[in-house]
């Protein structure tokens, strides 16, 4: 039986939560769910307390067939080159996730590593810069990105105050910012507008910075430390505060923090300095601002008055925060595993199964799909209610469509998970809106559709899908085409389908409605 490992540090003896554990625990939970055959484990902080461990770990990997390994700077220093030499002779594939932002900087004086890396399966890196780095410096042809990510079931609630609440959730030292945000407190109190806010800090405290944040903290009645969070608590915490400040002074090494996503899927807007990756996950203005890196502690104290002047503002950013976490759902990933998947592009029509919602378009298809000799890569499965005999006469025959019944409400979203991509050819003249559109982009699902009627209010062509010409056969070979050899486009159109999704979702409406009235209404 196939086995995988996956190897990090998970934190599992001290119970150590930050962003490496979060991100090994929780690719580990991922691939339990998403890869068959047996799945493994093993925690190098074990290494600490048991050096036999070294032993155990060595016997695992030589057992494994595909190596999940997530290190950091150290053990991709000194480790990794044992690592990838059993890998040569046991013949198993290393994945490699990378943990921040630091990879480019690290291999500039490594060429025994960047030979090394090179010649494994796989290095899924968290940012688009980071990924054109290693392919422009490097050459590097197996580098894809791997975005970091939360399992969550959250729904936010806006916890209304007169006060503007501020919270920092990260490690607890001087290099994520607290010099910053101590001149904010110290700011706001000379201003005496205490009454006026409030700051929170969570997260672990550095001991090296233990006794600076001790003594600046007991500074301002207006500012706490409430101590780490277990995981289960983050979002019913987080949900009750306003902003997140993260003013990290770290450049290179930050890659996607953890803070930020936790932010966004509690539905709070960020402050953040500008470091190197900042701008692919903060849109200024947007869902938080973005400060100067150096120099930019007015900015900061500037930013953090406008939000508490214009509540209206504070509650369009955090709509628009409920909008970026649907980048962050584990669903996304299994998009761009292809060392999960196979390389079958699995498209579903559901829809009435007739011949004006576009059966006969794709009759057409199926003979260019031929001509191209890709016949074999692509299966569009049907699903809905046969209100013709259309299917049966022309479709039935063809081994690239398959018929699979009709489906119940509850079934609808399961079902649609279970593909790459949804295609809607109709050409019905009484289309209005179809709720298929609006499933498909909650979870993620790139849409091929007709340009017809309403379906460019759904669908932004090229962005979240395509639109085609609707009688055109050859303008839907091009966008399958498109879809099946271009993997990273289809991540960044499974991104953008569910951003596009939240302005349909319960929440995002909410919010807004309570940003036009403010506390006059309760709409729970």
């Amino acid at each position: 039986m196939s086995k995988t490992l996956v190897v990090g540090y998970f934190g599992y003896c001290t119970n150590q939560l930050d962003g490496q554990t979060v991100k090994t625990r929780g690719v580990y939970r991922l691939v339990r769910e998403q890869v068959e055959g047996e799945v493994d484990y093993y925690d190098t902080e074990n290494i600490k307390y048991h050096r036999l461990g070294i032993v155990k770990l060595l016997w695992k990997m030589i057992c494994c067939r595909i190596l999940f390994y997530l290190p950091a700077q150290n053990n991709l220093k000194s480790f990794f080159p044992l690592v990838f030499c059993l890998s040569v002779v046991f013949r198993f594939k290393i994945h490699y996730f990378v943990v921040g932002g630091w990879l480019k900087e690290f291999l500039l004086e490594m060429p025994v590593h960047r030979f090394m890396l090179k010649r494994i399966a796989g290095i899924h890196v968290e940012t688009q810069r980071l990924e054109n780095e290693l392919k422009q410096y490097y050459h590097f042809q197996n580098v894809d990105i791997f975005p970091n990510f939360r399992f969550f079931e959250f729904d936010s609630e806006r916890f209304n105050s007169r006060k503007l609440r501020l919270v920092f959730m990260a490690r607890v030292n001087k290099m994520k910012g607290l010099d910053w945000i101590f001149n904010l407190a110290d700011y706001i109190a000379k201003n005496k507008l205490q009454d006026k806010f409030s700051i929170t800090f969570l997260g672990p405290v550095s001991e090296d910075d233990r006794t600076f944040f001790e003594e600046n903290i007991t500074k301002y009645p207006f500012v706490d430390y409430m101590g780490i969070l277990q995981p289960s608590e983050i979002y019913n915490t987080i949900s009750q505060y306003d902003v997140m400040l993260f003013p990290t002074h770290y450049y290179f090494t930050e890659g996607l923090p953890v803070s930020v996503v936790d932010a966004y899927i509690s539905g709070i807007p960020v402050i953040v300095t500008e470091w190197k990756h900042s701008h692919e996950f903060v849109e200024d203005g947007q869902s938080g601002f973005i400060i100067p890196f150096e120099n930019g502690q007015q900015k900061l104290i500037d930013k953090v008055m406008l939000l508490e002047k214009d509540r209206r503002l504070l509650h369009t950013m955090q709509a628009n925060a409920l909008i970026k976490r649907k980048e962050f759902q584990p669903p996304i990933l299994d998009r761009i595993t292809s060392f999960v998947r196979d390389n079958m592009l699995r498209i579903c029509f559901i829809s009435r199964v007739e011949q004006s919602k576009g059966l006969d378009t794709l009759v057409e298809v199926s003979k260019c799909l031929c001509a191209a000799g890709l016949s074999k890569m692509v299966k569009i499965d049907f699903y809905g209610q046969k209100k013709d005999d259309y299917f049966d006469i022309y479709l039935s025959d063809n081994p690239m469509f398959e018929y699979k019944g009709e489906l119940q409400p509850s079934e609808v979203v399961l079902t649609l998970k279970q593909y790459d991509v949804l295609i809607f050819p109709s050409h019905y003249e009484g289309e209005g809106c179809p709720g298929i559109l609006v499933e498909a982009l909650s979870v993620g699902l790139p849409i091929i559709a007709s340009n017809w009627k309403y379906n460019d209010e759904f669908i932004i062509d090229g962005v979240n899908g395509f639109l085609c010409d609707t009688f055109n056969a050859k303008s839907y070979l091009k966008a399958i085409e498109v879809i099946l050899f271009d993997k990273h486009l289809r991540l960044q159109m499974s991104k953008h389908a569910y951003w596009m999704s939240e302005y349909y979702s319960v929440e995002y409406v909410k919010h807004r409605l309570q940003g036009y009235v403010g506390n006059s209404i309760n709409l729970n």
